[in-house]
């Protein structure tokens, strides 16, 4: 006889997972849009120097380091004073948006101060972090199951995936279109509209993490004592490696393509073609990885991958101008890279439970936080190198552009992604944190729970 029970509350954590994970369609609508479009937003729309965006960078890059663990601190309090994650997302989504539509407002108010954009993207970035940090800890509390946690980050990756296509779509033209036409009222409402989004579906993932809770019943706290340095983990340093080239060097082909496809391949409107079939072939390449995970660990399945990415985007380098070839070669790519989007927080999570298993002490918020210092720093870390090179080699926006400045356009978008996925698989395959040995240390994790609980009762 099936288990009835058993069947109704898998429905319930489903649909309770699934709402969690749609907080990422926001979230993937606020940093594409950004990823993409803020270099080109900056330099070709307001007019800022590109030597100038790359300073701004390097301090939005410094913001972050403090942002995301001051919200890690202040996650882990308020989870250890009953305020949960969910309250903290939704108290700080609707700041957050305010301060993005205010970006995209920069064109209709003729804003170029560099103080003042520096002043709006660390109200922005700081105000992302206090949601970003709490809803990823959330991993480690819809579900304790390692398959789970992969079907889960799959989940995210699928939602990701589909604001992407808004991304391609929708921003990256209209951003073109700004460009030719001086529209800086569709700008305005372009932040608008993003930014409603990304209420919207912070909210549903907030109030689906609570209901996960009650389905699972108490979650593990985090440790009543948190320290903030790091401890001296091998799993998580081998773990923070491959967050860092995650952040920093696999996206560099995507931030790259608007200036490629304009000053390369000369058909600017390709980008969004482009742009538009990674998301598309990142969607199946989600539906190809939650069926992996199933059966395979999933440090085996990033590293996978990483190297499916890796050939993607070499194959897209040695395409030359045949449009069809290149999209082709873009699909390759995307499916590779929806593994390496989706695949990292399942692993985070279990780290965490390892961690807990080894010393005894919670501390998802630490591992999180500093993901995310990591996987931010790497972004802005990257945006900033493409506008120092860009500087150096004597880019002019809206010219024809010297071959050292193509020639370093295609090292940045080819040769940096490629050399880091190189890194990220040597390092993943001597990771040994299976499905098998981590059901284990969350049994034992469990029992420990259980006996500290009825000691202090």
């Amino acid at each position: 006889m099936p288990d009835y029970r058993a069947c109704a509350a898998q429905l319930d954590e489903d649909r309770y997972v699934v709402g969690y994970a749609s907080g990422n369609f926001g979230k993937a609508i606020f940093l594409g849009s950004i990823d993409l479009t803020l270099l080109f937003l900056l330099t070709d729309i307001v007019g800022m120097p590109a030597r100038d965006v790359s300073l701004l960078m390097l301090i939005v890059f410094l913001g972050d380091l403090a942002f995301d663990i001051g919200a890690g601190m202040l996650a882990a309090h308020a989870d250890r004073r009953g305020i949960g994650y969910p309250r903290l997302i939704a108290l700080c989504v609707l700041p957050c948006a305010l301060a993005f539509g205010a970006l995209y407002m920069l064109p209709l108010l003729q804003a170029a101060d560099f103080a003042l954009v520096a002043a709006l993207l660390l109200v922005l970035r700081a105000s992302y972090a206090l949601i970003d940090v709490p809803h990823n800890s959330l991993l480690a509390r819809v579900t304790q199951d390692s398959h789970a946690r992969g079907r889960a980050s799959g989940y995210r990756t699928l939602f990701s995936a589909a604001a992407s296509i808004v991304v391609a779509t929708v921003v990256a033209p209209s951003v073109n279109a700004s460009a030719a036409h001086a529209a800086p009222l569709r700008m305005a409402w372009l932040g608008a509209g993003a930014g409603l989004l990304f209420c919207t579906t912070l909210l549903i993932a907030a109030w689906s993490a609570q209901g996960a809770g009650r389905v699972h019943g108490p979650a593990p706290r985090q440790a009543t004592a948190i320290g903030w340095r790091p401890k001296p983990d091998r799993l998580f340093g081998a773990f923070a490696v491959v967050a860092m080239v995650t952040g920093f060097a696999l996206p560099m082909f995507a931030k790259t393509l608007l200036y490629l496809c304009t000053y390369v391949l000369h058909d600017a409107g390709f980008a969004g073609r482009v742009l538009l079939m990674l998301a598309l072939s990142g969607i199946a390449g989600a539906i190809l990885w939650i069926a992996l995970v199933r059966r395979h660990d999933k440090t085996t399945l990033l590293a996978l991958s990483h190297g499916v990415a890796a050939i993607g985007i070499v194959l897209f380098a040695c395409a030359g101008e045949q449009r069809t070839l290149l999209l082709a070669c873009a699909a390759v790519a995307g499916v590779g890279l929806a593994g390496v989007a989706m695949l990292p927080w399942g692993i985070l999570a279990d780290i965490v439970d390892f961690s807990e298993f080894r010393y005894r002490e919670r501390r998802e918020t630490v591992a999180f936080a500093l993901t995310l210092v990591l996987l931010k720093a790497g972004g802005a870390a990257g945006l900033a190198t493409i506008g120092w090179v860009l500087g150096q080699l004597g880019y002019l926006p809206g010219a024809v552009q010297p071959p050292a400045v193509v020639l370093g356009l295609k090292a940045l978008a080819f040769g940096v992604p490629v050399l880091g996925a190189a890194l990220a698989i040597v390092i993943l395959l001597r990771l040994d944190i299976g499905h098998a040995l981590h059901a284990r240390v969350r049994r034992v994790n469990g029992m420990r729970r259980m006996a500290s609980a009825s000691h202090t009762a």
